[in-house]
């Protein structure tokens, strides 16, 4: 690092630097002097015009006009203390100065007066190479009182780099409520969850609680609660400053409403820059993976072990869904998992789908499974279908039973939840193998079916998505079982379906994803309904399906399962960690 204690602005040749010595030392003894400088505390100083009009545009613009300090040949300075003119001085006679821990502010101070820019940025600097924690708050803000800008951008990347102990510091416990609303509204701050930034305020406010307990509600604005967890939303619902005050809860309240009942596209707050970051989980088997579509990286997730018995080929072994911001995977068999991207693990627990087709969807932020069964009576010989709607009991890992009709049995059908509703696209008529293009949809409120119009084509095994109002379903086969490319799109206030650009390559049974307002196709079978497909096609903003990536499934992958993908916000923590451990066992992970 650079010594910036005594330095010197130009090289000067010898002859130069011998005059300005001597010029120094008549100042210093008042020979030949024709201008008074007095600081504010009082102490004099002789020096040369001409040398000081050379220096400075302050004394060159001063010293030419007709001014009364011109005049008199005295110049008074009400903000620049004696060592801080001395030391000014100095460097404007030899181009050298000392500049030390109890100058260096004075001199950013006295160097912004004068106009005596190098000698400023020197000093800048110097404060800049001795920042820390304890100190860069006030450094920001002596930086932008006195236009300092390289120091300025430094201390403020320093801050947001720092955030999280910085805010924990004596000066940021002592700051206005106004520049604390500053630093937290901010979207460059670093922390490891936006959790962090409600107790950063909450802190805050502690720390003087009867004064500041005021000011808390519009604190709380500036913390993106909609980014927040729900089961953590849910405590400071109870937390005493967000519970005693109806503004903050009223805050609260709406964010947990909004991360219920919206998706990650329709959220009204993005984000801080380097917090979470939204990613694309590919699930088949123990497999699993994330992509990352705006570094175009996909990094391994841990093994799950809700495989071990899988039916058999072409028929999906696992429904896997993102619920309460975790994977949740229903496996056969009555096994199931989810995955925490927080934790970065995998955890089990016990459920009963019972026999039949089971899918499953969220809606208003509660968990339903649509379970289609076939009942027979052996004396009439006689096949009843039924299909039950049911609702997940996160406390008891349990369905409860919502409504139960024949009206609506088909199997292979698509089933998105959107508003009010869950969605049965398509499918196959009882006693048939005929796809057809049937829409229906039940209202979890009022518990019935009602029609909607046909799609445009029939389809079996199709899959789609629910974004801005609107459902979009691709994929799967058609009456003649030949397997698709096409894509619609239904639009939920018109209640009318219509076309869009076709997918590159056929999928039966795959996923649909929205991530930042951008659609993606992945997973499922290939056109002869038994291979598994790994291309992931995204659409882009011409309105056509490109093919952006593929699955990167290991060598010697053996599957016959479809993959599956949902969309999961990671922490900055977790995918470093992915990065790591993907270079650690970089001889066991081959990319496809």
């Amino acid at each position: 690092m650079e010594d910036l204690s005594a330095i010197s602005v130009t090289e000067q040749n010898p002859f130069c630097v011998e005059m300005m010595k001597r010029l120094n030392i008549q100042r210093k003894q008042g020979h030949l002097c024709d201008i008074t400088l007095i600081t504010k505390d009082d102490q004099e100083f002789k020096a040369h015009r001409n040398i000081l009009s050379a220096a400075s545009p302050f004394f060159r613009k001063l010293l030419q006009s007709d001014m009364k300090e011109n005049r008199e040949g005295i110049v008074r300075f009400e903000e620049i203390s004696g060592s801080a003119r001395e030391d000014v001085l100095e460097f404007i006679y030899t181009g050298t100065v000392e500049v030390t821990e109890e100058n260096a502010e004075e001199l950013v101070v006295a160097t912004n007066y004068l106009l005596v820019t190098n000698l400023k940025k020197i000093a800048s600097r110097f404060i800049q190479q001795r920042m820390c924690e304890l100190n860069c708050i006030s450094t920001f803000y002596l930086a932008e009182k006195y236009d300092c800008e390289e120091l300025l951008n430094d201390s403020k990347s320093f801050i947001h780099a720092n955030f999280a102990s910085v805010a924990d510091t004596k000066e940021f416990l002592s700051l206005e409520a106004k520049e604390v609303e500053r630093w937290i509204s901010s979207d460059e701050i670093v922390v490891e969850t936006e959790a962090d930034v409600f107790q950063i305020a909450q802190k805050w406010v502690e720390h003087n609680k009867s004064e500041r307990k005021a000011v808390f509600e519009e604190l709380l604005r500036h913390v993106r609660l909609v980014i927040v967890s729900r089961d953590y939303l849910l405590n400071v619902a109870t937390n005493e400053l967000v519970r005693d005050n109806a503004g903050c809860f009223t805050l609260v309240s709406d964010a947990i409403r909004q991360t219920t009942f919206s998706s990650d596209d329709d959220l009204l707050q993005s984000p801080r820059k380097g917090l979470d970051t939204r990613a694309i989980v590919a699930c088949e088997g123990e497999y699993a993976f994330c992509y990352v579509p705006q570094k175009d990286e996909w990094k391994r997730l841990p093994t799950c072990s809700c495989s071990a018995k899988k039916p058999s080929i072409g028929i999906p072994s696992t429904h896997r869904i993102r619920f309460r911001d975790q994977l949740f995977k229903f496996c056969s068999l009555g096994l199931a998992e989810r995955y925490d991207p927080f934790l970065n693990g995998w955890s089990s627990f016990p459920f009963c789908f019972g026999i039949g087709w089971d899918k499953v969807t969220v809606i208003k932020g509660e968990l339903f499974s649509i379970h289609e069964t076939v009942a027979r009576i052996k004396k009439d010989k006689i096949n009843t279908k039924t299909v039950a709607i049911k609702k997940f009991q996160v406390e008891t890992c349990s369905w409860q039973k919502l409504h139960s009709s024949s009206q609506c049995y088909r199997k292979d059908s698509c089933v998105i939840g959107s508003g009010n509703f869950l969605y049965l696209l398509g499918g196959t008529l009882p006693h048939t193998s005929q796809h057809v293009a049937k829409a229906n949809r039940f209202d979890i409120t009022e518990k019935k079916w009602e029609e909607i119009i046909d799609m445009q084509q029939a389809r079996g095994g199709a899959f789609g998505v629910a974004s801005q109002e609107k459902i979009f379903v691709a994929g799967g086969a058609n009456e003649e079982s030949t397997v698709l490319k096409t894509c619609e799109v239904y639009n939920t206030s018109t209640n009318e379906w219509q076309l869009i650009a076709n997918l590159n390559v056929c999928h039966t049974h795959g996923s649909m994803v929205c991530l930042g307002g951008t659609l993606y196709v992945l997973g499922g079978f290939d056109q002869t309904e038994r291979n598994p497909e790994h291309s992931v096609e995204c659409y882009d903003k011409q309105g056509k399906w490109i093919v952006k990536t593929t699955i990167p499934v290991e060598e010697g992958y053996e599957e016959k399962q479809a993959f599956k993908g949902c969309v999961l916000k990671f922490s900055k923590g977790v995918l470093d960690y992915l990065d790591n451990a993907v270079e650690d066992e970089e001889e066991i992970i081959y990319w496809a």
